[in-house]
Parts: C-alpha cells; structure tokens; sequence
C-alpha cells in the first residue's frame, strides 16, 4: 500500500474517531471537487434514521446541477423533511456552486470549492454554507473529503454561531463500475466548542454507476448503511442513505 493512500485512509479514521453528533446531516453527501463540463445532472437522495430517538427522521433532496465548463457548476436543490406523525413538508430551497481549484503540486489530490445559499422554510433558518472539497486517486482507490462550515443567517445577534464538519468516503474499484468501501459523516464542533469528543455515522458504502444499452443518460447509484458513533448514539442507532443521479451530456 503506498504512503498516499496510507495518510489518506489514517486522515480518515482519525477524523472519525474524533467527528461529530450533534447534526445527522441527512442532506449531505460526500462531493468530489471535479466539474462534468456540459452534463446535466438531475439526483434524488434520501438519508433516514434507524432506532432510538429520531427513528424515521427522514430527509429527501431533489437537485438539478449543469457543469458549464471544467471549472464552474451550478445547482437548484429543494429539501424536504419527514418525522413521524408530521406531514411530508418542504424546509428549504437553495442554490450552490462547486468550482475546481486545482491539484496540489508534489500530493496529487485535487481540490474544490462548494458554496451554498439555502432559504428555511416552514421555520427554518436560512444558511450560508461553504465546504472544501479534496480528493486524491490512486489506482483503483479513490478518498474524498469535504470540510464544511455553516453558518445560519438572520437569526438574532449571540445565536449565529458558526458549525463545523465534514463528510469523507474511501472507495475501491472492484468489478466493472462498482465502487466498496466506507464512509463517515459528522461534526467537529462549534464557534463555542470547537473538537472535542464528538459523534459520527460511519459505515460501508456501495456505488456504482453506468449507462443503459442504447440510453443517452448514465445513472449513478450510491447507498450506505451507517452506524451511529460516540454520542451520536443517543440520537440513533443508524442512518440509511440512498442516492440515485442522471446524467445526460447536452
């Protein structure tokens, strides 16, 4: 196994023994920081609680993404939440961008930039989001890791603290186009208390993705099955997560 791949599997394990509870982030997912220039994307994922207190919280996000060079995408996405006995409702409505930095000279891992606007609905705050995207490729291996900061806007002066995490995943190659390996999502604190022992979900993670005989759109698939860790635990047993995007180059 070679040094690379080595610092990129222990960056991962450490992030997860140190991550996050206090949000699920059932909107998220893992981005790589690469932009498809002239493919239109349109995904449906769905993340959803298992066990303990928050059982059946789910939340569903609908996006449509167009990459209009090699550098530069935009999105539309609406956010819809689920909890038992409350209706199906929409809490969000936003746009984001992602843009391709560049690779590190001597590293080999690529580097991006997301930024999200996000208006609440039903309640909810707006939230401005910012996260970096890195990944580095070696053979059949491929590590992810987004760093985010969020940030809610409008809310009273003293309440409008800063939340910090990540999302990252390690894949391997297998047979064809299906992807295994691992993935973890969690916080790393606050403005008021940054680190510390934290909470995560982390669990095993399939993708895959291709294009039907004759069809002119490619669909990727991504599903994982998380274990709730540290004091996520109160929160959870585990989260489903469930992904399915289409591509079509216009």
């Amino acid at each position: 196994m070679g040094r690379p791949l080595t610092g990129a599997l222990g960056a991962l394990l450490s992030l997860i023994g140190t991550a996050a509870a206090a949000d699920p982030r059932l909107d998220e997912k893992v981005y790589s920081p690469y932009v498809l220039n002239g493919v239109t994307e349109f995904e449906t994922r769905l993340g959803r609680e298992v066990g303990g207190p928050l059982d059946g919280q789910t939340t569903t996000v609908l996006e449509i993404e167009h990459g209009f060079n090699d550098r530069i995408s935009l999105a539309v996405l609406g956010v819809l939440a689920n909890e038992p006995g409350v209706a199906t409702r929409f809490n969000g409505v936003g746009v984001e961008g992602v843009g391709y930095l560049g690779r590190i000279p001597g590293v080999g891992v690529d580097t991006g930039l997301y930024l999200e606007y996000k208006h609440g609905l039903a309640g909810e705050d707006d939230i401005a989001e910012a996260k970096l995207l890195l990944a580095k490729t070696e053979g059949r291996f491929q590590g992810l890791l987004n760093l985010i900061l969020e940030r809610p806007l409008g809310v009273p002066k003293g309440e409008g603290f800063a939340e910090y995490g990540y999302a990252a995943s390690a894949t391997w190659q297998t047979v064809g186009a299906l992807r295994l390996g691992v993935e973890a999502f969690g916080d790393l604190g606050s403005d008021r208390s940054f680190l510390g022992r934290q909470g995560a979900y982390v669990g095993p993670q399939v993708k895959w993705e291709g294009r039907p005989r004759f069809s002119p759109v490619e669909i990727d698939i991504d599903a994982g099955w998380l274990a709730a860790v540290g004091p996520a635990r109160g929160e959870a047993g585990s989260q489903f997560r469930f992904g399915v995007e289409l591509e079509r180059r216009f």
